[in-house]
C-alpha cells in the first residue's frame, strides 16, 4: 500500500474532484473499494460521485463543521459516514486510522440497494449518514480488509460483501421506513449541513434541498434547526451569504457581480438591494468606506 507520509492535500486550497490513491484500490465496476493504512492524513475534495467510509480504529483530529473553522472531532472506532455527491470532505488527523473507503455512483446501485432493503427506489436518495458501530457493518469490513489484504482477490466474492455493506450503511432506520424520511436532525447531522452550506452557497439552498440532504422531514428539519442554531434555515443561508460577500468585497478586487454570484444571489442588484436592507451600506460602501 502507499506510505502513509503521502496522505496530504492542500486543505485550504479549492477542493479536490477525485480521491487520491493512497492505499489499496479495487475497481469493482461501478463503484471502488480502497484500503488505506493508518498515517498522518490531509484530506480535501469534494467528489462528483457518492461517498462512503468506515474506520477501523477511534480517531480524532479537525475538520471543516462550518465553512473554513477547523474545529476538533472525535471518531469512535466502525464509526462510518456516507457522503451524497458535491458533499465537502475537509479535514486532518496526525494519527488516522486504517479505513475502508468506497466511491460509487447512487443511480448505478440504487436498484440492488433497493431490494436488499425491500423498498422502493422512489424512496432513496443520496444523503448524509453518519452512524456505527453497529454489528453488521463491523464484521463486514473486517472480511473485506482481511481479504483485500490476502493478495489473491476474488472479485465478485468482493464486490458482494463491498454491496452488502453499502446496503447496511445506507439502511434507512425504523423512522425512516415508510416515507424513506426522518423526524430527527441530531448534531452530527446538523454540522454535516452546516459544512454543506457554507461549501455551497451559490446552489439552491433552499429548505426543502437541505432537508432532503439529510432525510429529515421539511417542517421538522426547519423546527430542529431553528432550535439548534438559533434562527431559521432561511436566514441563516441569508446570513453566510451577506457575510461572504462583504468578507470578498472587503478582502479582493473581484467584480462585484461575481462576488454577487458567488455568494449565492441571483444578481448583483439583488445583492445590492439585501446588503443596503440588512447593513444599510451597498457594496461599494463596503469596499471603499469614503465613497
Amino acid at each position: 500500500m502507499s506510505n502513509s507520509m503521502n496522505q496530504t492535500m492542500n486543505i485550504m486550497a479549492p477542493p479536490r474532484g477525485e480521491l487520491p490513491c493512497w492505499g489499496k484500490r479495487v475497481d469493482l465496476g461501478n463503484f471502488f473499494v480502497e484500503l488505506v493504512e493508518a498515517g498522518s492524513r490531509r484530506i480535501n475534495v469534494r467528489l462528483s460521485k457518492c461517498f462512503a467510509s468506515i474506520s477501523f480504529d477511534s480517531d480524532e483530529g479537525h475538520s471543516s463543521l462550518a465553512g473554513d473553522r477547523l474545529r476538533r472531532y472525535e471518531r469512535r472506532a466502525y464509526e462510518f459516514i456516507v457522503a451524497p455527491p458535491g458533499f465537502p470532505i475537509r479535514g486532518e488527523s496526525t494519527s488516522a486510522p486504517e479505513v475502508l473507503v468506497f466511491v460509487f455512483d447512487f443511480d448505478s446501485i440504487r436498484q440492488d440497494v433497493a431490494a436488499a432493503l425491500q423498498v422502493s427506489p422512489d424512496i432513496l436518495e443520496p444523503r448524509v449518514i453518519i452512524d456505527g458501530p453497529k454489528v453488521l457493518t463491523t464484521e463486514l469490513a473486517q472480511r473485506i480488509r482481511r481479504h483485500m489484504l490476502r493478495g489473491d482477490i476474488s472479485k465478485d466474492y468482493l464486490r458482494a460483501l463491498c454491496m452488502v455493506l453499502l446496503v447496511d450503511m445506507m439502511r434507512l432506520p425504523q423512522t425512516h421506513a415508510r416515507s424513506g424520511r426522518g423526524q430527527i436532525l441530531d448534531d452530527a447531522l446538523l454540522e454535516s449541513v452546516l459544512t454543506f452550506i457554507d461549501a455551497n452557497l451559490d446552489s439552491d439552498l433552499a429548505i426543502e434541498n437541505l432537508a432532503r440532504l439529510c432525510g429529515v422531514v421539511t417542517h421538522r428539519f426547519a423546527r430542529s434547526f431553528k432550535a439548534k442554531v438559533g434562527e431559521p434555515p432561511h436566514k441563516f443561508v441569508l446570513n453566510r451569504r451577506i457575510n461572504q460577500a462583504r468578507r470578498l468585497l472587503v478582502s479582493t478586487d473581484l467584480p462585484i457581480a461575481e462576488i454577487a454570484y458567488t455568494s449565492g444571489f441571483s444578481s448583483q442588484s439583488h445583492m445590492t438591494t439585501t446588503l443596503r436592507r440588512q447593513l444599510g451600506l451597498t457594496p461599494a460602501q463596503l469596499r471603499d468606506p469614503a465613497t
